[in-house]
């Protein structure tokens, strides 16, 4: 009576064994299958936004006359559009290892502003304690802090003659 005692234990122990087994594969199975679902929404909506591309527009009147003599450059160093090309971008001055999006000004900052993409779509704009600021529709930013630019925004860089540009998202 021991024995079959013991047997019927161990059948019953193996039985759990596989129970608990079959379970736990069934989790995974569930969870790789949400995270491959998970994975492949980020996919589509990362390929929406490759798909797009976005342009800040110089909309300033590119007038020159308050700055000193050879800090507005020659016109060449003002540029009329800015591709977003990466996540993240940064504003400034003269382009470097850091900034990839120069404004050659005086009045903007060697690191003015960062402009991020985000993977939903939205444009985010950081001012980076800049000393003339950076303002979204008239609004000056809060250094430090995120705000979003919306399709047909404004922004400025610190100067609103040849630093104000406008969000533009061409399909």
């Amino acid at each position: 009576s021991s024995s079959s005692s013991s047997s019927s234990s161990s059948v019953n122990a193996s039985s759990s064994s596989r129970s608990r087994s079959r379970s736990k594969s069934i989790f995974v199975e569930r969870t790789t299958s949400a995270r491959r679902r998970l994975d492949s929404k980020k996919r589509g909506v990362r390929r929406g936004i490759e798909a797009k591309a976005y342009v800040l527009r110089n909309v300033g009147d590119l007038n020159r006359d308050h700055l000193e003599s050879g800090e507005g450059g020659n016109g060449l160093d003002i540029p009329q559009v800015l591709r977003l090309t990466g996540a993240k971008s940064v504003v400034g001055r003269v382009p470097s290892s850091a900034v990839n999006l120069a404004v050659g000004v005086a009045t903007v900052s060697s690191a003015h502003a960062m402009v991020d993409l985000t993977p939903d779509g939205k444009v985010m704009v950081t001012d980076l304690t800049s000393t003339n600021g950076t303002y979204i529709d008239g609004e000056e930013l809060l250094p430090g802090i995120p705000q979003e630019l919306t399709e047909g925004g404004e922004v400025i860089f610190g100067d609103e003659h040849c630093a104000r540009f406008e969000l533009v998202i061409e399909a």
